[in-house]
């Protein structure tokens, strides 16, 4: 008569998802299998790109950044809780660092959330200036001194522009302004002296 196989307990999150069994290793006792603690960093560092790449979906105007601004923001809240709740559960199993390794799916994109939007600006910036995408259109008044490019996504009380002011007056109070401000098209009343400077002669002005 052929022996009975090794019997094998598994727990909910041995069936949550096979991806999370890379956090951590078996070791056979006996007729059981034991799990063992251990660190990984993976599924956060997916978590990141995700969120990265995101942030500059989500910047670009049109029907798709509309919808998924707040689907993605939805989402991540839900996550979080799932998240948070897996974490205590493994900590209370003794298995802190898995739990800690579960928890970097939310904590990478909240620690690193500004230089990640500050790096999506910058790729907007790319794809406005340099092949005229990534923006509803754009208006310039004063030749070439002064752009405007129409960033924003269509929520209300979210209007966003990229500016190309090659005098750089555009960050100054308008009183210092020595230009007219026809030559702004309107928008150095709005945005004088409340920009924010990406690089060289670009801002953003958002109000």
């Amino acid at each position: 008569m052929l022996p009975k196989p090794p019997f094998a307990r598994t727990s909910a999150l041995d069936m949550f998802t096979p991806a999370f069994q890379g956090y951590s290793s078996f070791v056979t006792l006996g007729d059981g299998v034991t799990r063992v603690d251990r660190w990984s960093p993976r599924f956060g560092l997916v978590s990141l790109a995700t969120v990265a790449a995101l942030a500059v979906i989500c910047q670009l105007p049109g029907k798709v950044s509309f919808y998924l601004i707040p689907i993605a923001a939805l989402s991540f809240a839900a996550g979080s809780i799932i998240i948070l709740g897996l974490t205590i559960f493994l900590v209370a199993k003794k298995r802190p660092r898995t739990g800690a390794s579960i928890s970097l799916i939310v904590l990478l994109p909240l620690i690193l959330w500004s230089p990640m939007v500050r790096a999506a600006e910058f790729a907007h910036l790319g794809l406005a200036a340099e092949f005229g995408v990534g923006q509803l259109g754009y208006s310039s008044s004063h030749g070439s001194d002064f752009i405007v490019y129409d960033w924003s996504v269509g929520l209300a009380g979210a209007n966003t522009f990229l500016i190309h002011d090659v005098t750089d007056e555009i960050a100054l109070p308008m009183s210092k302004h020595t230009h007219p401000s026809s030559s702004e098209d309107g928008f150095g009343e709005e945005c004088a002296g409340k920009v924010k400077r990406l690089v060289s002669h670009y801002y953003v002005c958002s109000f």
